[in-house]
């Protein structure tokens, strides 16, 4: 099987290549940057979404089995301040994709895993979150990706382009850049171990409780997705259990000999914020039998131990 990944540079494409590679794949990796140190036996090519004709050439040329289109704005943070380039690079970036496979001599060939995520959802009245959830996004990020979930859907339908839409709630793991709540915790409990910060940690709202899965569980779904799952067909990909950000904090400074005060931060409170967040991986156990592995513990060691090395 041959697969392009889009965005393989990023914190999930690293690992999602690595997952093909070890299942058997030739896998291509399209960036506008450098190619990754951390990847290898990867094809790396340039692609530029707003140049079709030339996505088109390298789509025709490469004609892979399945797209995993990663590429995109991925924080909710920085969508509130970045609304343009967010829908720019979600949105519109995607229509470029789209437009391209329409056109080129693949279309009836390949299979595009189209990354969403539970951001689509917003507020909802009951828990777990399923697919046939109606969407309601509260922020920038999640509108963009609820709008490429109705892209897919149109192209899916108008053109017969077999995509599947994955919804992926909060995935973790060592190499997610800061921004993400337990990367952002475990690099200050570092900080502070090493003394090059003072004992306390400043918070938004902890008792928020949400959906996390390893990232490395997150590509196994989006592989196993591409193997069994429906074009057409939209599949949470989420652990199915809710853990409070308090939690996650206890578990990482448990890891650590020093003591840290926590103090809450009425600045870091976020906009929007929903008290409870998890969703339901039914559908897409029963396509797959996909189910998490790695224990939540395992993820935020292996995230602590990462930025012991790294800062």
């Amino acid at each position: 099987m041959r697969a392009l990944i889009t965005g393989i540079s990023g914190f999930v494409g690293r690992y999602l290549a690595q997952n093909l590679i070890n299942n058997g794949y030739e896998v291509w990796g399209g960036t506008r940057k450098c190619p990754p140190p951390l990847i290898t036996s990867v094809n790396i090519i340039d692609i530029d979404f707003s140049q079709q004709d030339r996505v088109q050439r390298v789509l025709e040329d490469i004609r892979p089995d399945v797209i995993f289109h990663l590429s995109g704005q991925s924080s909710v943070k920085y969508s509130w301040d970045n609304i343009e380039e967010t829908f720019q690079s979600n949105l519109m970036d995607t229509i470029g994709l789209f437009e391209a496979i329409r056109k080129s001599t693949v279309s009836d060939l390949v299979k595009v895993i189209s990354i969403g995520s539970s951001e689509e959802y917003g507020l909802v009245t009951k828990l777990p979150i399923i697919e046939e959830n109606n969407t309601n996004p509260l922020n920038p990020y999640g509108l963009s990706k609820a709008s490429v979930s109705r892209l897919a859907q149109h192209y899916s339908k108008q053109y017969g382009l077999q995509i599947i839409h994955a919804r992926a709630f909060n995935h973790i793991g060592p190499g997610q850049m800061l921004g993400f709540v337990t990367s952002d915790f475990a690099k200050q409990i570092v900080e502070i171990e090493h003394g090059k910060a003072d004992p306390v940690i400043y918070v938004g709202n902890l008792t928020s409780k949400r959906d996390f899965t390893d990232v490395r569980d997150i590509v196994e779904g989006y592989r196993l997705l591409f193997e069994q799952g429906v074009s057409g067909q939209v599949y949470n990909v989420c652990s199915g259990l809710c853990v409070s950000i308090r939690s996650i904090l206890d578990q990482l400074i448990l890891f650590s000999s020093t003591t840290i005060e926590v103090i809450i931060d009425e600045n870091k409170m976020r906009p929007s914020d929903v008290p409870e967040y998890y969703g339901s991986n039914k559908k897409i156990n029963q396509a797959t039998g996909w189910t998490p592995a790695i224990p939540l513990e395992k993820s935020l060691y292996d995230i602590y131990q990462y930025w012991k090395k790294s800062t």
